[in-house]
Formats: structure tokens, C-alpha cells, sequence
């Protein structure tokens, strides 16, 4: 609320926040004066959104006007952590708790867990409800234990790089149907994108300055309400196929297990915003293709939301637990298209071309070049000797073999270490990037294509430039031309 704590009035317009006209000059508001329309709580300035937010009801109003922009609230009806009284429905129903890792999942009463599908602990209490649980919508399962199996051992078979026998010799430990919660968030997304733009090769180049703004409509963006589960896995087994989400009905849930939400969709501004902002940047850079260059100005970039709105959904996750040499891996399966990611371990050769690196490369190195130093000085003793014997020509040619070869093995052994290095770099990042969790399907999979997109682009012409270039033909300045 600093931002609005002191901020100049125009004495003759409106005051937005309500109360007494503004005097002239400055003038000062206090937090607990800008209420929420909607409930009356107070409402704070929400950078991510660039907006005011109200976290008691999750509305959301321009930062001058108060003009509602959309919410990211849910209704009260919803609120499983307050005091009303449970459906019948939930109290046929009861809490599994990891002493482990504190997960409460919610079961029927006839369905029963041994191992958390969280972190695999078998140290599980089973208790009543204690609190109502009720989704909006449901996504039910389509795929079933064996095809979600399979769909992980194939997804399993493309990954590189990682350690012998684990794609073979890793033991299933632990398979759990969970309804994972999710906010699912439909909007309007407006992005401006700035930027610095070369066209040319050579020593000749235009210059131009690049705006592009753009309004789309999002529908369906799944953000995982649990904390317990990484939001990359959960983006990567997307998207899901909401022609088959219906409304919640307790049917859906006999035999299986559900999450309950533990976080609102207030509380996950930034993250909201960062993964729409994503989306607009990977627009925007399809403009940007055109240029041989492009500089992007971050500083100038901006995105917001307007017309927000929220679904509480459940959607269908086959959690597995693989063992592997004393260690445990998770993947998820999702149990409506059967897509599949996780987090593979890397092979130890990696590990191992990096030891023999900084064993080539350590103190270790100078040993010995040490020792071939030393016997340098004896040769160079020798043959300044005033008199010359058998044994010390003897001698003298022993030394001069044994310096060639630790010296060539010295160079060999300093050329192969800095390609180890090289290949192992260049392995850790391929390893990294392949054995890690998919990337999320993008932009693509939720555009509303219903609703009407504008994307524009203004580019300013700057100057001609021509790059001055030194006798070695490096870059040392550049210069405008007239054209």
C-alpha cells in the first residue's frame, strides 16, 4: 500500500477511493481507506496483477477507477477450512494423514492407503473429516493402473543418460489414483513487449524500435492448488481434455483418492502471472524472427489480466514411486490422456568424467610438472659436467627418455582434460535438459480461438549504422550513415 500512501491529486477530478474531494497539492491516503466494493475488506496493490486485489473475496479492480477486472476468489460454499456443517456425503467419507510429510488425502470408507504416494511413507493415520470438501467440477479417470504403467515405462525408455540398469532394474514400489485440486483460469491477457531490432549481416545494419501489444483470451489454465506437489511436474502431463469435465458428484471418487486445495488462487498471484507472461514473451518472439537481431527490453515489457474468473476442478494423476539403488523416484501419469513426466537421475559417468577433470586440472597437475622440472636440472647438470663417464651418458639419455614422455604426457594429458571438460559440460546440459520434467504445452492449448485475438506490431525505423572493425577484424564501434 506504499504506492498509494502519498501520491499528487488533481483537485478537480474524482477521487477514486471515495470519502472527500482531494485538495489541492498532495495528498495523503491511508491503507484502511481503500475498500473492497464487493465485501468492504481492505484491498492491496497486487504488482503481479497490476491491479488492486481484495484477498478476502479475490476481486479485482483497476488500480485508478476500481473497475472490476475479474477475481480470482471462489465462494464461500467452497471454504473447506472454515466451520460449516459437512454434507452427509463427506461424513461417509474420511482423512488419510502422512505423519511424514502432513498429506491428508480423502478417501470413501471403503478405501483404504499403506503407502503416502507423496513421499512413499507407510507411517499413515487414518481419521473423520474434519472439514467440507467440495470441488466444482471433476475430470474422471480414463486411464486405468496397467496402460498408465505402460505409458511410463515407454516414456521412461526415451530418456538419455541416465544410470545403467535404471530403466530395467528399478523396482515399482508404490502406485497411487489421486484428484489432484486445481484452479483452472479464464481471462483476458493483455501484453505490451518492447524491444531493439537489427536487420543485416555484415558491417551494415538497420536499426528499428519494435512495440508489439496484444489481447487474448485464455480459458482453462490449470494451476495446482497442493504445495506438496512440484508445479512442473503437474504442467507437464498437460493439458487435460476439459470435454470430459462434469460437474462434482461423489460417485466419481469410490475407489480412488482426492487432495484438497491448499492454497487460493490469491495466494498464487505471481506464479499465475509469470506462467501467463511466459505465453506472451513465446507470442511475441514469433514477431521478433524477422530481425537478424533482437534485443528485448525487459525494463518495458508488461503484462495484466482483466475479466479473471476461476473453476475449482479435480483432475486425474497417477502418482508412481520407483526404487532404484536405495533411492526413490516420482512420476505422474495423467489419468485422463495418459501423458507421462517425472525426474530421471543422470548417469554417475557424468559425475565421474567431472572427477577425473578436476583430478587433471587440481593441485594434483602440478606434481608432475614438479617432477619434470627436477629432472630438467639434473640433465641440465649433467651436460655441464667438465668430464663425461659411461654412467652418466647412461644416465643422462635414461633422463631425456623419461622427460619426453612425462612431458608428452603432460600436454596429452592437458589437451584430453579440456575436452573431458567440454564433453562433460556439454553432457550435464543435454542431461539436464532430457532427463528433467517436460516443458508445458504452451500457449496453444488454452487460447479461447472463440474469442477475438489482436496482435500488433509498430516498428520505428532509428538509423543506418555501419561497424567499424580493427586490422584483426573485430567489432570495436559503430557508426550512423545517412542513407
Amino acid at each position: 500500500m506504499a504506492l498509494w500512501n502519498s501520491r499528487p491529486l488533481n483537485a478537480l477530478g474524482s477521487n477514486p477511493f471515495g470519502g472527500a474531494p482531494a485538495k489541492e497539492g498532495e495528498g495523503r491516503l491511508a491503507a484502511d481507506s481503500v475498500k473492497c466494493p464487493s465485501c468492504g475488506s481492505n484491498i492491496v496493490y497486487e504488482p503481479e496483477l497490476s491491479a488492486m486485489m481484495c484477498r478476502n473475496c479475490g476481486n479485482i479492480y483497476a488500480a485508478d477507477t476500481l473497475e472490476p477486472r475479474g477475481s480470482l476468489g471462489i465462494s464461500k460454499e467452497h471454504d473447506y477450512m472454515g466451520d460449516s456443517d459437512m454434507s452427509e456425503e463427506d461424513r461417509k467419507r474420511h482423512e488419510i494423514v502422512c505423519n511424514s510429510c502432513g498429506a491428508a488425502l480423502i478417501a470413501d470408507e471403503n478405501t483404504m492407503s499403506t503407502m503416502c504416494p507423496f513421499c512413499g511413507s507407510p507411517a499413515l493415520i487414518t481419521r473423520r473429516m474434519t472439514r467440507e470438501f467440495k470441488p466444482d467440477y471433476i475430470v474422471p479417470f480414463k486411464i486405468d493402473k496397467d496402460q498408465a504403467k505402460k505409458n511410463m515405462m515407454e516414456w521412461l525408455s526415451t530418456k538419455k543418460y541416465t544410470p545403467m540398469g535404471f530403466k530395467t532394474k528399478s523396482k515399482l514400489t508404490n502406485m497411487t489414483a489421486l484428484y489432484v485440486p486445481f484452479w483452472l483460469l479464464d481471462c483476458v491477457v493483455h501484453s505490451d513487449m518492447s524491444g531493439t531490432g537489427k536487420i543485416g549481416r555484415g558491417t551494415t545494419k538497420t536499426i528499428y524500435e519494435v512495440n508489439t501489444n496484444m489481447t487474448y483470451h485464455v480459458k482453462g489454465v490449470p494451476f495446482d492448488a497442493s504445495v506438496k506437489i512440484a508445479n512442473k511436474l503437474m504442467e507437464a502431463i498437460e493439458p487435460f481434455d476439459y470435454k470430459d469435465m462434469v460437474k462434482f458428484e461423489s460417485k466419481y471418487l469410490q475407489g480412488f483418492y482426492a487432495d484438497k486445495y491448499e492454497q487460493l488462487p490469491s495466494d498464487m498471484t505471481e506464479r499465475i502471472v509469470r506462467r501467463i507472461s511466459k505465453f506472451s514473451k513465446d507470442e511475441s518472439d514469433i514477431a521478433f524472427k524477422k530481425y537478424d537481431q533482437f534485443e528485448k527490453r525487459y525494463d518495458k515489457g508488461f503484462t495484466w489480466l482483466s475479466d479473471a474468473s476461476m473453476k475449482y476442478c479435480l483432475l486425474p494423476v497417477w502418482f508412481m514411486t520407483v526404487e532404484f539403488e536405495g533411492s526413490q523416484y516420482q512420476f505422474a501419469v495423467n489419468g485422463q490422456t495418459g501423458e507421462a513426466s517425472g525426474q530421471v537421475p543422470n548417469t554417475s559417468a557424468i559425475d565421474n568424467l567431472d572427477w577425473a577433470v578436476k583430478l587433471a586440472t587440481g593441485p594434483l597437475k602440478w606434481f608432475p610438472i614438479a617432477i619434470a622440472a627436477v629432472i630438467f636440472v639434473f640433465i641440465w647438470m649433467i651436460t655441464n659436467q667438465s668430464y663425461a663417464d659411461s654412467f652418466l651418458a647412461v644416465l643422462l639419455t635414461v633422463l631425456i627418455v623419461i622427460e619426453v614422455i612425462l612431458l608428452g604426457t603432460i600436454a596429452v594429458v592437458g589437451v584430453l582434460a579440456a575436452i573431458a571438460k567440454i564433453v562433460s559440460r556439454m553432457m550435464r546440459k543435454a542431461a539436464n535438459k532430457i532427463n528433467d520434467y517436460d516443458e508445458d504445452p504452451g500457449l496453444d492449448a488454452y487460447l479461447d480461438s472463440t474469442s477475438h485475438t489482436d496482435f500488433n506490431v509498430e516498428e520505428k525505423f532509428l538509423r543506418h549504422v555501419v561497424l567499424i572493425t580493427d586490422d584483426n577484424g573485430h567489432v570495436i564501434g559503430e557508426r550512423s550513415v545517412e542513407v
